[in-house]
């Protein structure tokens, strides 16, 4: 008899909303809150949140010295594009279905646009982890004279990811809460190797004041209630227990699987909900 219902594995990939981080949720529209977070203290809570992942090996923080609070990464690369216009970036085929739907494709790796900054996403979504082509990118944005610039909004959900952000051609990355099923408060951080002008500094640095507290202070409150690495340590051995009974491949994204029939990525964050763990 199937222990799991298979009825809920699902081709969108769907967030894992369990009652535990439904319970933040609640608790931050019911509590008495604490209110008085401001940028540099966000910063600071965020900084160490984000970069000290214990089951992944992120590396070289410390070329990017210029550090901004962003609403989420959708934020992040829409400062990008606001920067250099539609056409004046590129993006890799497969990519976040945000640039598709506004008619923009990828170009293919071998055949990128000398410097013209890339933006892509990593941990990329329908790898299962890193581009297996990651190498490669990176060679042809140094021979080309491309900068990137990294949506690393998946990172919340990943283990043993093993990634080097000290090459040079990398210029900026963001991360951000959403993806713990915290889209109703979206906030993250950019870090960059240097201060440019953009949408960005201008929210950070010519509007600081009152601006966002709530946001951040929200932010701020969810980190303090949630581990780092909360959805593998709570779903590791029910992601691997629903991948042997429906001969899944796992990937390195705890609410991501990958059909071994098909090839294709599958959502089983329905699946891990249904089946929390009783202490958690």
């Amino acid at each position: 008899m199937a222990k799991f219902n298979k009825g809920l594995i699902t081709e969108k990939i769907i967030s894992v909303n369990d009652q535990n981080l439904t319970n933040i949720r609640r608790r931050w529209f019911t509590e008495p809150q604490q209110t008085d977070i401001t940028r540099d203290i966000f910063i600071e809570q965020a900084k160490d949140w984000f970069e000290n992942s214990a089951i992944n090996d992120v590396t070289g923080f410390d070329h990017f010295p210029v550090i901004d609070v962003i609403q989420g990464c959708t934020q992040f690369f829409e400062s990008i594009i606001l920067k250099y216009g539609w056409d004046g970036f590129q993006i890799l085929p497969n990519d976040y279905a945000y640039y598709s739907l506004m008619g923009k494709y990828g170009t293919e790796i071998g055949e990128l646009e000398p410097n013209k900054p890339l933006l892509l996403s990593l941990p990329h979504h329908s790898s299962g982890g890193l581009r297996p082509e990651w190498p490669e990118i990176l060679k042809e944005c140094e021979q080309k004279n491309i900068d990137i610039h990294i949506d690393m909004a998946w990172m919340v959900k990943s283990k043993d990811i093993t990634l080097d952000l000290s090459h040079p051609c990398i210029k900026s990355f963001g991360m951000s809460l959403s993806k713990l099923s915290m889209e109703w408060n979206r906030i993250g951080l950019r870090w960059s190797r240097q201060q440019e002008m953009d949408s960005i500094t201008i929210f950070n640095h010519y509007y600081k004041g009152g601006v966002n507290v709530g946001a951040m202070a929200c932010g701020s409150f969810i980190m303090r209630n949630l581990d780092r690495d909360y959805a593998w340590n709570t779903y590791s051995d029910l992601n691997n227990e629903i991948c042997q009974e429906f001969d899944l491949e796992p990937t390195k994204f705890v609410h991501v699987a990958r059909s071994k029939e098909s090839g294709r990525i599958v959502g089983i964050g329905r699946l891990l909900a249904e089946s929390t763990p009783s202490e958690v």
